[in-house]
């Protein structure tokens, strides 16, 4: 039986519009499970971003429980809350967010710098760097690297500290097709070695890499669909798979 992560209970988040109020979720109830490969799907300002953020800790609820890797949000001082985001989850944004004045090797080695040694770290880059097939830019900056091998950087930079969660918003969503496809067998590989995953998407090749679809639709979870463990020579029966869900829940 797996371990649950994350959990919540009656999950609402609001925002005040002048004298308007906009639900963006709305009584969310869900568990996350460790070592899952978790995608959020849903059409644009149904709330998968807003989730992404809530169940995080990078945003907090108007109303509700929120339970991370055993503990409760609102339990938390800031100072807890800040070595949880530090130490135990990591996050893969749509734009990479590299330092722009520090190397490749600098970028990955940066974090991990606050959870261990410099040495540790230092080490922890060189192997990273080469695992990510990135050795030939070790030395270079963001803007001489492709926008793929920059958010290889960035997954390096996130898992340099070996956090128990990665969250990603959209990492392929400016990326072309290889770049992208380079981002999701190394999203995929480190599922497959154990680290938990949980990325919100809107392209179905990548969420055919997931093992669990969360279809979110006006702030609400209406569609939780089990894809099994990901085999690649099954990618386009996934895809298929995947849109057939959507269709019925008029995606």
């Amino acid at each position: 039986m797996k371990n649950v992560v994350i959990k919540t209970a009656n999950l609402c988040k609001s925002y005040a519009n002048g004298k308007n109020v906009q639900h963006v979720l709305k009584n969310i109830n869900l568990e996350i499970y460790e070592e899952d490969f978790t995608v959020i799907m849903g059409s644009s300002g149904s709330g998968k971003s807003t989730l992404l953020y809530s169940i995080s800790s990078m945003d907090q609820p108007t109303s509700g429980k929120v339970k991370l890797l055993g503990k409760e949000f609102s339990d938390l001082t800031e100072t807890e809350a800040s070595r949880l985001r530090s130490k135990d989850i990591a996050f893969v944004f749509q734009s990479m967010n590299l330092l722009p004045d520090l190397t490749a090797y600098e970028n990955i080695a940066y974090p991990a710098y606050l959870v261990c040694s410099k040495q540790e770290a230092n080490k922890e880059a060189e192997q990273l760097l080469e695992q990510f097939d990135l050795v030939e830019v070790k030395d270079k900056y963001p803007s001489e690297m492709s926008g793929g091998q920059q958010q290889r950087i960035g997954i390096a930079r996130a898992v340099a500290k070996h956090p128990k969660i990665l969250f990603g918003d959209e990492p392929t969503g400016a990326l072309n097709s290889a770049a992208g496809t380079q981002v999701l067998d190394l999203l995929t590989k480190l599922n497959q070695e154990g680290q938990t995953i949980v990325m919100v998407t809107h392209d179905i090749k990548a969420c055919a890499r997931g093992n669990r679809l969360l279809f979110l639709s006006d702030g609400r979870i209406e569609g939780d669909l089990n894809l099994g463990h990901y085999n690649p020579v099954e990618q386009a029966e996934r895809e298929e798979t995947i849109f057939k869900f959507l269709k019925q829940h008029n995606w």
